[in-house]
């Protein structure tokens, strides 16, 4: 295990089963604010946006977040907007919680109710460390680790929207802390619900740039970041810098349309391209995030924090979720529902089987067959663009110990909107958002000390998007219609804010946004000193399959750089050698204790 520093990170770290209630204490960073009673003692870290809707501007944070408890121990919390962690000790219970998002901080646990930022730290104090071999698989598949697990058997994870808490003479549990929604506003026709949505998007970010002087913006050219442009100039006139991050030779780059953004509105304009040299920054990232983690963005995520340098705005607008809020993958959705009443996914998933295996994956019409199947019918976990269920099981040295594959619901296939609905929270919100999204962007920023907020992500518009008809999110006719392509995404949103956006962006059909991993991969030299790398660690002694790695990474070899293989199978094996690599940094940085470079 590597040595840890408390130098490393900041963190907090206590325990939630303290001697006595009345005198316990955090340690680690300050808290932003604490309020002490003879009926509750509470800690309170990072920011609330939404204290004007609370009880008084006179009340500390930690005092509002208080009394929102000591009224309702179950659902007081969810009141709360904004990025913090909380944790608070009474006679009844003592506990941890994490904001809506888990945009604050990460949170781990052991069996014994102590806590800490830093699952490290935790493994260490708690003296002999075990990988759980399982979380570190489903890494492989998704990217991410198993919801709930960490790299180390024991030491788990708070999600976010979680309270971590232990009552009197009880057990440490965890629980969701949101009450069930309110009803839904007095509103009927489009008009009305964009004029309120438009209301409550200005609302958000007038209530996360404060009395700021300096505004920062990240510009991608599309709607989501262009829409918070829009909205930003209609309340706030003063400084802007914005900041757009491309790929070197994208032909899809979007950075003409950030720069046309950019002049339109009167904003300082920064930009990078990323030309894949900067996978040398990995192991830097692995040391921060301490656990295994991959998604398309990381490295644009990253690229853009440390882009704002030194001259840093006093708050930036990233424009993450909103795509989720209003929900994705309609398309996928529709096709789920048709083929699921026509009785197909168990055809679907015999090909699925098939067209994964030697030779058929090489094979372009196969492969392109096999990646839609398996979008459609794993539609409720997330993205899958790590290896496959075949791949998996031969990549490790003991497939049926260290590998199983997670309880997917039932998926509700009673209507379409049910099931789009379904999607939107198990998928959108809960991996996407909350586990992918907003988590690297989140810790990206706080590594480079970047105060970056997410206007979409307000719970007023949260409320307000979960009783949005789906025929304003996902705007076509009929299930077939939108399984066919017939159909308009965001379809509130764009309604809003076409007719304030440039017609060069309002009018083009997004083509980009999609960064290409294979660009960190395609330098032969490069390739060369990840491989000897990676299979030198050792990580094969009784965990992954060296042949198969060796098979994988020749293989790679032979589609590098060949811009003739269809885009999402380069992007998919690139991303499955993404994985591969940080799986291996991380597990020479925290178990073999080596600091990498490559």
């Amino acid at each position: 295990m590597r040595e840890w520093h408390a130098s490393d990170i900041e963190m907090i770290y206590g325990s939630i089963i303290p001697a006595d209630w009345r005198t316990a204490t955090v340690r680690g960073e300050a808290a932003e604010s604490v309020f002490d009673s003879p009926a509750i003692r509470l800690f309170f870290y990072g920011v609330l946006y939404n204290r004007d809707v609370l009880y008084g501007a006179a009340m500390s944070n930690a005092e509002l977040a208080a009394r929102l408890y000591l009224v309702d121990s179950e659902h007081g919390f969810s009141r709360l907007d904004g990025s913090f962690t909380i944790v608070y000790f009474t006679d009844r219970e003592c506990g941890v919680v994490r904001d809506h998002h888990g945009t604050h901080c990460s949170i781990y646990y052991d069996e014994d109710g102590s806590f800490s930022t830093s699952c490290v730290r935790l493994a260490v104090e708690d003296g002999e460390v075990t990988c759980d071999r399982r979380s570190l698989s489903h890494f492989l598949q998704h990217g991410l680790l198993t919801v709930g697990r960490t790299p180390f058997i024991g030491i788990c994870a708070l999600e976010a929207g979680q309270v971590l808490y232990a009552r009197t003479g009880g057990e440490v549990k965890c629980r969701s802390y949101f009450a069930p929604l309110s009803s839904p506003l007095p509103l009927t026709t489009l008009s009305e619900y964009a004029s309120h949505y438009m209301h409550l998007h200005e609302q958000a970010i007038r209530r996360r740039i404060g009395n700021s002087s300096h505004v920062g913006i990240l510009l991608s050219g599309g709607y989501d970041s262009g829409s918070n442009l829009v909205a930003l100039r209609s309340i706030y006139d003063g400084k802007v810098s914005s900041y757009s991050i491309g790929f070197r030779g994208d032909a899809w780059s979007e950075l003409p349309r950030a720069r046309l953004m950019s002049k339109t509105f009167g904003t300082s304009h920064h930009e990078y391209e990323i030309d894949g040299t900067e996978i040398a920054c990995l192991p830097e990232i692995i040391r921060y995030l301490e656990v295994p983690f991959v998604e398309g963005g990381l490295m644009v995520n990253y690229c853009a924090m440390r882009l704002v340098g030194a001259n840093k705005p006093d708050v930036i607008l990233g424009g993450d979720g909103s795509d989720q809020y209003f929900g994705t993958s309609g398309r996928e959705v529709a096709l789920h529902y048709l083929t699921s009443h026509a009785g197909l996914h168990p055809l679907m998933r015999l090909g699925i089987n098939l067209l994964q295996r030697r030779p058929f994956e090489r094979i372009a019409a196969c492969y392109r067959a096999s990646y839609h199947l398996d979008r459609i019918i794993h539609l409720l976990e997330g993205e899958r663009f790590g290896f496959s269920d075949t791949a998996l099981r031969s990549f490790l040295r003991h497939p049926y110990h260290d590998y199983c594959a997670p309880l997917i619901p039932q998926a509700d296939i009673s209507s379409f909107t049910n099931l789009y609905n379904q999607h939107a929270q198990l998928s959108d919100l809960e991996i996407i958002i909350n586990r992918i999204i907003l988590f690297k962007a989140s810790r990206m920023a706080r590594m480079y000390d970047n105060n970056l907020v997410f206007p979409f992500m307000d719970l007023s518009l949260y409320n307000f998007l979960q009783h949005l008809p789906v025929e304003y999110k996902c705007k076509g006719d009929t299930a077939l219609n939108i399984a066919r392509g017939r159909f308009v995404s965001k379809y509130l949103l764009k309604y809003c804010y076409k007719p304030k956006l440039p017609e060069a962006i309002a009018s083009q059909k997004k083509q980009g946004g999609f960064a290409p991993m294979s660009l960190f991969f395609d330098d032969k030299s490069r390739r060369d000193r990840f491989k000897e790398f990676i299979l030198s660690s050792s990580i094969y002694d009784d965990y992954l399959n060296r042949k198969k790695a060796e098979r994988f990474l020749r293989e790679y070899d032979k589609v590098a750089g060949d811009a003739s293989v269809w885009f999402w199978y380069r992007q998919n094996h690139a991303i499955q050698y993404f994985n591969l690599l940080t799986l291996v940094t991380w597990w020479e940085e925290f178990i073999e204790h080596r600091t990498v470079s490559y």
